[in-house]
């Protein structure tokens, strides 16, 4: 774990303002919290492909301590994988 990164993560759970203070941008709620920022290269099709990617993002977030974050759930992560192919036109 990066204990730098845990105490950035820890100093911006004491500055949280709300459920939107979280977002990657105002305009993107990414993966639930600012600090994760594992790409999606391809969108999954497959329950195999989306496990794969939930374990990519999970991993990170472990290893940035997003996880101690009290307003981190991973649900997020599960929220955006379901999500991700109706955002298709």
């Amino acid at each position: 774990m990066n204990l730098g990164m845990i105490s950035i993560v820890s100093f911006c759970a004491s500055q949280c303002a709300g459920a939107t203070y979280c977002q990657l941008t105002p305009t993107c709620k990414g993966w639930g919290c600012r600090f994760l920022t594992t790409p999606i290269d391809e969108i999954p099709t497959t329950d195999k492909e989306k496990a794969k990617l939930f374990s990519k993002v999970y991993r990170e977030a472990k290893e940035k301590g997003v996880l101690e974050c009290p307003y981190y759930r991973s649900l997020f992560i599960d929220e955006v994988l379901e999500n991700i192919g109706h955002s298709k036109s």
